[in-house]
Formats: structure tokens, C-alpha cells, sequence
């Protein structure tokens, strides 16, 4: 479900992307973005693998470079390790577009490091969302079940 909250600097509604989603990916590496996701006309994305949990992350160009911004004015971070963690974060990043139908055709590297093939999970999270191979995200929501009722409780969910 997207819910249109806050309005930026371009008048355009920033998304949040919610639920999860059980998808398959075709034979030309494409899965289609759920509907609830999707805008009437086909749209910019930046892919990026996360290396601990292995799934893809996808975010608008704004999202990623809010993301691009936020670790440029990091003080609490030296100088020299935002140089090296910006390059590789551009570096790992990836241009990708859904097309009218709303899918995403994902590049054949990707899908093989990450292991998304077949049913895959698509993960909602604020302005983001993630494409995870299905065991994995079997596993680690599994691992993580804990940690999120613990939260809940704390902040009286």
C-alpha cells in the first residue's frame, strides 16, 4: 500500500512502501512491482545489493540520493571513510526502470550474487523497498520476529 505523507521540495509526494509481497521473477529476470506500489507511468529506480543479509534494495533516484547526502554530512564518520564508503556505494549501484506493466527487469549479475530466482519476497520499507530470495527472507524474518516485538512493546505498539 503507498501512503502519500510528507511533500518535498518538487511538490511530488514521497512514498512508503508497505507489506510483503510473494512474486516471481520471469525467464528475462523481471518482476512485475506490486500495484499497490506502482505510479501511472514507468519509473526510475537505483538498485543496490546489501551485502549482510543478501536482497536487493530499490529506491528512487531521490531516496538514494537522500541516502548519497546523508552519509556526505555524517561528522561522526571521518572524512576519509565517507570517500571510500560513497565510492563504493555508487560504485554497487545500479540504474533500473519498470516499464508500463509496472515491471522491473533486474540484471542477470544481481540475481545470480543474490540468489533471486523463481518466487522471491518483496519486503516494504519507507521510501524503499527489498527483493529478497525467498529462504533467506523466510530466515531472517524468522531470526529478526523477536527484536520487532521487543520494539513494539517498548514504544507501546
Amino acid at each position: 500500500m503507498i501512503v502519500h505523507s510528507i511533500m518535498d521540495a518538487d511538490s511530488q509526494p514521497e512514498r512508503l512502501y508497505a507489506g510483503e509481497f510473494r512474486h516471481s521473477i520471469d525467464d528475462k529476470n523481471r518482476i512485475t512491482i506490486p500495484s499497490r506500489w506502482r505510479r501511472d507511468c514507468p519509473e526510475e529506480f537505483i538498485l543496490l545489493p546489501e551485502a549482510i543479509h543478501q536482497f536487493l534494495l530499490v529506491m528512487s533516484p531521490k531516496e538514494f540520493a537522500k541516502t548519497s547526502s546523508a552519509a556526505e554530512t555524517n561528522q561522526s564518520v571521518s572524512a576519509r571513510d565517507r570517500r571510500i564508503f560513497l565510492r563504493h556505494l555508487h560504485a554497487r549501484a545500479q540504474h533500473a526502470a519498470a516499464d508500463r506493466q509496472g515491471r522491473l527487469v533486474l540484471p542477470d549479475e544481481l540475481c545470480r550474487t543474490l540468489g533471486l530466482k523463481g518466487e522471491v519476497a518483496l519486503v516494504g520499507g519507507q521510501g524503499r523497498f527489498e527483493i529478497w530470495n525467498l529462504q533467506r527472507w523466510k530466515r531472517a524474518h524468522e531470526e529478526e520476529t523477536a527484536t520487532y516485538q521487543h520494539v513494539a512493546k517498548e514504544i507501546g505498539l
